[in-house]
Protein backbone atom coordinates (compact mmCIF):
# COMPACT_ATOMS: atom_id res chain seq x y z
CA UNK A 1 0.00 0.00 0.00
CA UNK A 2 2.72 2.44 0.95
CA UNK A 3 4.92 1.82 -2.57
CA UNK A 4 1.26 3.01 -4.36
CA UNK A 5 1.37 6.10 -2.25
CA UNK A 6 4.70 7.24 -3.12
CA UNK A 7 3.86 6.40 -6.83
CA UNK A 8 1.43 9.29 -6.52
CA UNK A 9 2.81 11.57 -4.55
CA UNK A 10 5.91 11.33 -7.42
CA UNK A 11 3.24 11.78 -10.02
CA UNK A 12 1.69 15.33 -8.23
CA UNK A 13 4.90 16.35 -7.13
CA UNK A 14 6.10 16.23 -10.46
CA UNK A 15 2.59 17.89 -12.05
CA UNK A 16 2.93 20.62 -9.79
CA UNK A 17 6.73 20.94 -10.45
CA UNK A 18 6.07 20.63 -14.36
CA UNK A 19 3.23 23.14 -13.90
CA UNK A 20 5.24 26.27 -12.74
CA UNK A 21 8.34 25.81 -14.64
CA UNK A 22 5.97 26.30 -17.65
CA UNK A 23 4.41 29.20 -16.25
CA UNK A 24 8.20 30.52 -15.65
CA UNK A 25 9.28 29.28 -19.66
CA UNK A 26 5.73 31.25 -20.79
CA UNK A 27 6.19 34.71 -19.06
CA UNK A 28 9.82 34.02 -20.50
CA UNK A 29 8.57 34.23 -23.73
CA UNK A 30 5.80 37.18 -23.51
CA UNK A 31 8.74 39.19 -21.88
CA UNK A 32 10.95 38.44 -25.05
CA UNK A 33 8.21 39.00 -27.62
CA UNK A 34 7.03 41.90 -26.26
CA UNK A 35 10.49 43.64 -26.08
CA UNK A 36 11.32 42.14 -29.62
CA UNK A 37 8.47 43.99 -30.96
CA UNK A 38 9.67 46.99 -28.75
CA UNK A 39 13.31 47.45 -30.75
CA UNK A 40 12.08 45.95 -34.04
CA UNK A 41 9.34 49.18 -33.80
CA UNK A 42 12.36 51.41 -32.66
CA UNK A 43 14.49 50.19 -36.01
CA UNK A 44 11.57 50.64 -38.24
CA UNK A 45 10.67 54.35 -37.00
CA UNK A 46 14.43 55.16 -36.95
CA UNK A 47 14.61 53.94 -40.60
CA UNK A 48 11.76 56.16 -41.42
CA UNK A 49 12.89 59.03 -39.54
CA UNK A 50 16.41 59.10 -42.04
CA UNK A 51 14.62 58.12 -44.95
CA UNK A 52 12.38 61.35 -44.31
CA UNK A 53 14.96 63.06 -43.65
CA UNK A 54 17.10 62.58 -46.72
CA UNK A 55 14.30 62.60 -48.82
CA UNK A 56 11.95 66.22 -49.98
CA UNK A 57 9.52 66.67 -47.65
CA UNK A 58 6.34 64.86 -49.45
CA UNK A 59 3.35 64.57 -46.89
CA UNK A 60 3.27 62.39 -43.99
CA UNK A 61 2.08 59.17 -46.13
CA UNK A 62 5.47 57.89 -47.01
CA UNK A 63 7.09 57.97 -43.78
CA UNK A 64 3.44 56.49 -42.08
CA UNK A 65 3.87 53.62 -45.05
CA UNK A 66 7.35 53.05 -44.43
CA UNK A 67 6.65 52.37 -40.61
CA UNK A 68 3.48 50.06 -41.37
CA UNK A 69 4.54 48.79 -44.60
CA UNK A 70 8.47 48.66 -45.12
CA UNK A 71 7.86 50.79 -48.34
CA UNK A 72 7.04 54.31 -49.34
CA UNK A 73 3.60 52.95 -51.19
CA UNK A 74 0.74 51.31 -49.43
CA UNK A 75 0.43 48.01 -50.43
CA UNK A 76 -3.38 47.02 -51.80
CA UNK A 77 -3.70 44.22 -49.47
CA UNK A 78 -1.41 44.88 -46.31
CA UNK A 79 -2.27 44.78 -42.84
CA UNK A 80 0.40 47.50 -40.79
CA UNK A 81 3.60 45.97 -39.08
CA UNK A 82 2.49 44.13 -35.93
CA UNK A 83 -0.95 44.66 -36.28
CA UNK A 84 -0.81 48.66 -36.16
CA UNK A 85 -2.58 51.31 -38.22
CA UNK A 86 -2.20 55.00 -39.56
CA UNK A 87 -3.71 55.97 -36.62
CA UNK A 88 -0.62 54.61 -34.63
CA UNK A 89 1.88 56.79 -36.61
CA UNK A 90 2.23 60.20 -36.03
CA UNK A 91 4.18 62.43 -38.37
CA UNK A 92 5.02 66.18 -37.40
CA UNK A 93 7.89 68.40 -39.37
CA UNK A 94 8.51 71.63 -38.40
CA UNK A 95 9.44 73.49 -41.99
CA UNK A 96 12.83 75.99 -41.54
CA UNK A 97 11.43 79.64 -40.82
CA UNK A 98 13.31 82.76 -41.90
CA UNK A 99 14.84 83.59 -38.54
CA UNK A 100 16.11 79.92 -38.48
CA UNK A 101 16.94 78.59 -41.82
CA UNK A 102 18.58 75.45 -40.57
CA UNK A 103 15.72 74.38 -38.32
CA UNK A 104 13.80 72.30 -40.26
CA UNK A 105 12.97 69.19 -38.15
CA UNK A 106 11.05 65.68 -38.55
CA UNK A 107 9.40 63.94 -35.69
CA UNK A 108 7.73 60.33 -35.72
CA UNK A 109 6.27 58.56 -32.62
CA UNK A 110 4.47 55.59 -32.69
CA UNK A 111 1.69 55.56 -29.92
CA UNK A 112 -0.61 53.15 -28.33
CA UNK A 113 1.26 50.48 -29.84
CA UNK A 114 -1.09 46.64 -28.70
CA UNK A 115 1.30 44.02 -27.72
CA UNK A 116 -0.12 40.80 -27.58
CA UNK A 117 0.89 38.13 -24.79
CA UNK A 118 1.28 34.22 -24.96
CA UNK A 119 0.59 32.95 -21.51
CA UNK A 120 -3.16 32.07 -21.15
CA UNK A 121 -3.22 33.51 -17.46
CA UNK A 122 -2.42 37.05 -19.54
CA UNK A 123 -4.07 36.30 -22.47
CA UNK A 124 -4.64 40.15 -23.35
CA UNK A 125 -3.33 42.82 -25.05
CA UNK A 126 -1.15 45.60 -23.22
CA UNK A 127 -1.47 48.67 -24.43
CA UNK A 128 1.88 50.30 -24.40
CA UNK A 129 1.89 54.07 -22.50
CA UNK A 130 5.51 55.48 -23.64
CA UNK A 131 5.13 56.14 -27.31
CA UNK A 132 7.90 55.15 -29.90
CA UNK A 133 9.58 58.88 -30.54
CA UNK A 134 12.65 59.88 -33.05
CA UNK A 135 13.14 63.49 -34.00
CA UNK A 136 15.76 64.38 -36.69
CA UNK A 137 16.98 67.61 -38.35
CA UNK A 138 16.22 67.59 -42.05
CA UNK A 139 18.69 67.48 -44.48
CA UNK A 140 18.99 71.54 -45.91
CA UNK A 141 18.04 71.35 -49.94
CA UNK A 142 20.96 73.26 -50.84
CA UNK A 143 23.05 70.78 -48.98
CA UNK A 144 21.65 67.45 -50.36
CA UNK A 145 21.92 69.04 -54.38
CA UNK A 146 24.72 72.16 -54.28
CA UNK A 147 24.50 74.34 -56.95
CA UNK A 148 28.01 74.07 -59.10
CA UNK A 149 28.03 77.59 -59.42
CA UNK A 150 27.55 78.63 -55.65
CA UNK A 151 30.93 76.18 -54.95
CA UNK A 152 33.19 77.64 -56.78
Amino acid sequence: MRRKLKRGQSLVEGTLVLFVFLCFLLGIADCAQVLFAHQALVERVRTAARWGTLHEWQGPEPIINLVLYGQTQQPPIASGYLGMTPANVVVTYRPATPDRPDDETLTIAVVNFESHLFSPWLARTLVSSRPVLVSAPMVSARLASPNPKQLF
